[in-house]
């Protein structure tokens, strides 16, 4: 496949926009069909020789960069169990970067586009264990458990579940506390110390930036899970300090610990991820510790972010839990819960925009928004192969419970059933997961992680959307379309994650303008649509919430009263994947104003773009075999990205 030279549009102010991106794309003319399956992308470039040192570049108006907070390796116990993965975090990130890699069981693979950065982030859980079965000189490598291991025979969650204890025959009749006598605590504290040296090995400021991280994986009494992904900045870590184990599986424990460990030059974020899964818990208070300003104010500065999208499901809305919204029907992965259930469906306070909602609440009576997020996307993928988000060309690892039992922790499948299984005909819940993408002056640690503290960051499924979004009380009703629209919007106004500051003279007037700019990935769909998501907090404490077409391609307008664009027609052929790419846009912006604002009622606004619709990977899958598209999945998918909220909050009375 040839990728179109990058081009920019002859309009000087999108050329101002796009200059910037460096994206080897075209920003014109139909989207290329879907790639031929045998067809290898460019290699990467050689990274520079030792000692070279070059300058690294700075772009005052940042750069797009996109990377994988959620990846997986053999040193994940369910990864190397389940899906019999030997590939280690090394192999990971040159996968990441763009190498082409051949892994443990011979195959050859190369991502399409490199990422920019990533993190590896396994179970911090299991770290010791999965170490201790591998290590000869260890007592334990010939105990039946280690031996099931290394067989990559599921035996169960029960000698790993992690609720407050370890498995006696691999760790020792030391207690599961932070102390010398359990070899697997001692383990992981030496593991932790590589997690660090890998991602410094591969950390190339310029080029590709490695975070060290992992996964805090939390199992609590009952259903569901409290599992955060920990990134540090990298320049100053701390020492272990356990996982969820030690930490009894309590959120705050976590955000404790971190708040005595990180300081001075260290800086670290918790990303809470899959709360689609979590029965509940994710942002209710019976998942962690009670309703006080002080737990509230701890965990807003502990997790500024959280995953919108992964593997495992979509956790931004769901259609009859507090919305309407038609768009929320995307890649949920279980049905809704009925009353008094809890397991192997999705509850109300299981979604994002319900949690943010609920922000604004708890904001009004404890005087701390401990749910305000920016959003990130990654993969939750365990097959060491971070950002491999293509719909056609994603297979999942074949995870399988062997005979005789195993608890299924995900809610699919039982004794003898695939997990993650590239089943016959395709059919499977799953999805290629997301990326992150972040606003930043360079591709460096420091750079990058600024942007994830302010929450400059948006989520892109599988594509490269290219998303910006601000807000500002002045800026002129034409922003979008002039040739200073960054200067302008940066110097006037906040970018996605900001807080509009109190309007000038005091005087809300109209409301804000906010400015959406959107470009199509060039190896995708056109863009069909820009939506701007609004929650509010009214004055008797209901929340509320409103979904506005703001922008669509082909001409089409809102309707006055849904608020909606009519669908522009554009189609898939099911029987090859090739899609509409004489409908949609190369890229959509404008300069909008809310018609329902009311300046006494604190509120969010978050972007989703939509694509025209193409192959879900399932659909993709069932061709390459010469079947039908399984019925149990829809057989296309409309790709998206999301910007991170900007917040509003009436002035304080004088």
């Amino acid at each position: 496949m040839s990728i179109p030279q990058f081009r920019c549009p002859d309009s000087a102010r999108l050329a101002a926009v796009c200059l910037p991106l460096l994206l080897v794309a075209a920003c014109a003319g139909p989207a290329p069909e879907t790639p031929a399956a045998d067809e290898a992308p460019a290699p990467a470039a050689a990274p520079p020789a030792a000692g070279a040192g070059p300058e690294i570049e700075q772009n005052p108006l940042r750069n797009a960069y996109f990377g994988d907070f959620h990846v997986h390796t053999s040193w994940s116990l369910d990864a190397y169990v389940l899906g019999g993965n030997r590939d280690g975090p090394a192999l990971a990130y040159r996968f990441a970067r763009g190498e082409e890699v051949t892994t443990a069981d011979g195959r050859v693979q190369r991502l399409r586009v490199p990422l920019d950065f990533m993190a590896v982030t396994d179970h911090g859980i299991w770290l010791g264990e999965v170490h201790l079965c591998e290590d000869a000189d260890d007592p334990a490598y010939d105990t039946p458990i280690c031996e099931q291991v290394r067989a990559n025979n599921w035996f169960g969650f029960s000698p790993f579940e992690g609720r407050g204890r370890r498995p006696p025959d691999i760790c020792g009749e030391g207690e599961a506390t932070m102390t010398a006598g359990n070899k697997c605590y001692e383990r992981a504290r030496h593991l932790w110390q590589e997690i660090q040296r890998n991602a410094d090995e591969f950390n190339e400021p310029g080029r590709f930036t490695a975070f060290p991280g992992y996964e805090w994986t939390a199992f609590p009494p009952g259903y569901g899970h409290l599992h955060r992904n920990v990134i540090f900045r990298g320049d100053v870590v701390p020492e272990w300090g356990g996982s969820a184990v030690e930490m009894a599986n309590r959120p705050e424990r976590l955000w404790e610990w971190l708040e005595a460990a990180c300081t001075g030059d260290c800086q670290v974020v918790a990303i809470p991820h899959n709360s689609n899964l979590s029965g509940g818990l994710s942002f209710a208070d019976s998942g962690w510790a009670p309703y006080t300003p002080e737990i509230l104010r701890l965990r807003a500065w502990a997790e500024p972010l959280v995953e919108i999208h992964q593997v495992k499901g979509n956790s931004e809305c769901y259609r009859g839990l507090g919305t309407t919204d038609e768009e929320c029907g995307f890649e949920n992965r279980w049905r809704a819960c009925e009353p008094g259930e809890r397991q192997g469906c999705i509850n109300a306070p299981d979604m994002i925009r319900n949690a943010l909602k609920s922000g604004l609440r708890l904001e009004a009576d404890y005087g701390v928004n401990p749910y305000k997020f920016g959003f990130i996307g990654s993969t939750d993928d365990h097959r060491s192969m971070g950002g491999a988000t293509d719909e056609d060309a994603f297979t999942m690892q074949p995870f399988k419970f062997a005979d005789g039992g195993g608890l299924d922790v995900i809610g699919q499948g039982g004794p003898g059933v695939e997990w993650f299984g590239d089943t016959e005909g395709g059919g499977n819940p799953n999805n290629p997961g997301g990326l992150v993408g972040v606003w930043a002056e360079a591709n460096t640690r420091e750079s990058i992680f600024d942007a994830l503290r302010r929450l400059e960051t948006f989520v892109n499924i599988g594509t490269r959307i290219h998303l910006r979004f601000f807000a500002g009380w002045d800026y002129p009703a034409d922003l979008d379309t002039r040739r200073d629209m960054l200067d302008a919007a940066y110097a006037g106004g906040v970018p996605m994650g900001g807080d509009l500051p109190d309007p000038p003279g005091g005087d809300a007037g109209d409301g804000p303008r906010f400015v959406v700019w959107a470009m199509k990935d060039p190896n995708s769909a056109n863009l069909q649509k820009v939506q701007i998501v609004k929650g509010w907090a009214e004055a008797d404490g209901e929340i509320a919430e409103q979904v506005y077409d703001v922008a669509c391609a082909d001409g089409l307008e809102p309707d006055p009263q849904t608020r909606r664009c009519a669908d522009n027609g554009a189609r898939v052929d099911l029987s090859d994947c090739s899609y509409s790419t004489d409908l949609g846009a190369a890229e959509l912006s404008t300069t909008w104003t809310d018609p329902d604002f009311d300046p006494a009622l604190r509120a969010f606004y978050y972007v989703r773009v939509l694509e025209n619709p193409t192959c879900r990977w399932t659909t993709h899958r069932a061709l390459a075999r010469g079947v039908a598209p399984p019925p149990s999945d829809l057989p296309t998918v409309k790709e998206r990205a999301w910007s991170s909220p900007i917040w509003y909050t009436p002035a304080a009375p004088q």
